[in-house]
């Protein structure tokens, strides 16, 4: 049997807080802001008719952040979080334990000054 690769890829089209922003939110601000999130992951996942995700499927998760001005490593990470816990909720991803994605996160400069967000879900399905 041979396995074949499936790479599904969502836009959002604003990118990631940064950590420092983010922890200046009230908490309220924080939950408008994942369920902001959550509604533009279920929106594309409607629109590019991606299913959810089988109970305890494992991805390699990839989230490019296209910014104007890039920031700190650690503060691109943890604005991340609502995004992914977004994710998670919507069954774009199981659950964002280690043992479900292989995470990898990174920015670029935008070019045209449009920032936005791609996240992309790769796996193998078995034929």
């Amino acid at each position: 049997m041979e396995d074949k690769l499936i790479k599904e890829t969502i836009k959002i089209p604003f990118t990631i807080f940064s950590r420092n922003k983010i922890d200046k939110m009230h908490w309220s601000e924080k939950s408008k802001l994942k369920k902001t999130y959550a509604l533009f992951v279920r929106n594309q996942m409607r629109l590019q008719k991606i299913p959810t995700c089988k109970i305890e499927d494992k991805f390699k998760l990839t989230i490019l952040s296209k910014r104007i001005r890039k920031c700190d490593w650690d503060n691109l990470v943890g604005g991340a979080k609502q995004l992914i816990d977004a994710l998670s909720e919507e069954r774009f991803i199981w659950d964002d334990a280690p043992k479900y994605i292989d995470l990898s996160i990174s920015q670029e400069k935008c070019e045209n000054r449009e920032e936005f967000v791609v996240v992309t879900r790769e796996f193998k399905n078995a034929l």
